[in-house]
């Protein structure tokens, strides 16, 4: 029988932490590590490595703690995506379409994120049966300009799926985006260390709104 999953996607008024990482150099203790903080999703991603060296890291990763992928979410590798127990597949902007994978996949069985950046392709990512989408940069990085703050609150406002966002966040500016409607925060560097990546999840913690108590 196949596995049918239901995943906390985030919400406005509880933001997902997702940590994207690179195989190469990431060792499992750094993984179960971010994951005892609180990290929420893994994004492993890798161009470089081959797809038996990924396979070798998901056999060893699932040998220590196999509870653990169920909250990774493997980039554009849909072999390695199917033949693990992992949260997802994440699909970069011009990769595959998101159609022809959500009918290989139906919900419950794999979650599907696209990265986009802009608001007309998140609409149509999540036309085409998207669970979520990563939606960047935020922020100056990898000589990237940052979107304009209009194209977040926008793409909140249309999508119904939860929007994560990406590029350059850190622990001292994720409330950038404090009451756009955003879902999620992805980070890469931010996750390189315990210390950062500890900084990181209590902010997404701060963020949430504070509940008001019922008089």
């Amino acid at each position: 029988m196949g596995r049918s999953i239901v995943h906390d996607l985030g919400s406005p008024r509880r933001p997902v932490a997702c940590a994207i990482c690179a195989v190469r150099g990431l060792s499992a203790d750094h993984l179960l590590d971010l994951c005892e903080l609180g990290v929420d999703f893994v994004q492993l991603r890798d161009r470089e490595v081959s797809d038996r060296d990924f396979e070798r890291f998901l056999d060893g990763l699932a040998s220590r703690a196999g509870d653990v992928l169920s909250r990774i979410i493997v980039n554009d590798r849909l072999a390695l995506a199917a033949a693990f127990p992992v949260a997802g597949a994440h699909l970069p902007e011009a990769g595959l379409p998101v159609a022809a994978v959500r009918s290989r996949f139906p919900r419950g069985r794999l979650l599907i994120g696209r990265s986009v950046h802009g608001v007309e392709a998140a609409v149509a990512a999540e036309e085409e049966g998207a669970d979520y989408v990563i939606l960047g940069p935020v922020a100056p990085t990898g000589g990237k300009r940052p979107l304009p703050p209009d194209v977040f609150r926008e793409t909140c406002r249309r999508l119904r799926i939860p929007v994560w966002v990406v590029g350059g966040l850190t622990p001292e500016n994720l409330e950038r985006l404090q009451g756009v409607g955003v879902s999620g925060f992805a980070a890469i560097r931010s996750f390189r260390d315990v210390r950062r990546a500890s900084a990181f999840v209590a902010r997404c913690s701060d963020l949430r709104p504070v509940q008001q108590p019922v008089q």
